[in-house]
């Protein structure tokens, strides 16, 4: 039966019909290649997944959001001549993207989110001004390890933040806001507001609502204001198109 008969055949069928037709091929094919590594079939994931506390449905948000950038981004920007070059292993960076002038180093997050709408900064909390959207770039998993101080003295030093050196840009999903997940908001790692250590990013930022001087949907336009090295720190501000939105 070729394809033509196949559709013809399953838009006549009822709901049920074609509901049944998929149980039975169920039977016979997975979904993804997580049901075996599990020994759980999709279904079953997927509603361990919605029964899961809210703090881990947040973490599992962010990894889809990383899995986004590879799936939409890393293909876009291929057709421009981006090779992704990331190595193997843990990085404090996410990706690596490599057009043949240089390697810019890419940490993905998820704009802030509670009970699935897009957090906007008020003005009365997180030390952000009104009007913004938010992102939080920190380290999922964090604690303290002791180093040396300027004195020679131990130190105990949070592992949590990242510093400016991590990487190059970020990667801001607007997944929250736009209901896309191959919509992302970039800026470059050094204009991001410091933590009270100067050389760590802070927990809280302020992101665009709109595209401005300081954040872009372009990751090419990012490469672009990274290379330039221009030394300047994001607004915290909303901005006059952004109060427009």
């Amino acid at each position: 039966m070729d394809d033509s008969k196949i559709k013809t055949f399953l838009n006549g069928c009822t709901d049920e019909e074609r509901h049944d037709l998929f149980r039975e091929l169920r039977k016979l094919y997975r979904v993804h290649e997580l049901e075996d590594a599990f020994g759980a079939p999709a279904e079953v994931i997927l509603e361990a997944i919605h029964r899961a506390p809210e703090l881990t449905q947040r973490m599992l948000k962010g990894v889809i959001a990383d899995a986004a950038f590879a799936q939409f981004v890393v293909p876009a920007v291929a057709k421009t001549g981006w090779k992704d070059v990331t190595p193997p292993g843990n990085h404090s960076y996410d990706y690596a993207l490599d057009d043949g002038k240089g390697v810019v180093t890419v940490q993905v997050k998820l704009q802030r989110s509670e009970k699935g709408q897009p957090v906007i900064t008020t003005g009365t909390k997180f030390g952000l001004a009104a009007g913004m959207y938010m992102v939080e770039p920190q380290r999922t998993r964090g604690g303290k390890k002791k180093a040396k101080g300027e004195n020679g003295e131990v130190e105990e030093k949070k592992t949590r933040p990242y510093l400016y050196t991590d990487f190059n840009v970020i990667a801001v999903s607007l997944r929250p806001a736009t209901k896309d997940w191959a919509s992302f908001r970039y800026s470059v790692a050094n204009w991001l507001l410091p933590n009270t250590n100067p050389l760590e990013i802070r927990t809280y930022q302020p992101v665009s609502m709109k595209p401005n001087d300081d954040w872009t949907d372009s990751f090419e336009e990012v490469a672009e204001w990274y290379r330039s090295a221009k030394q300047k720190r994001i607004r915290n501000e909303a901005s006059d198109l952004a109060s427009l939105f």
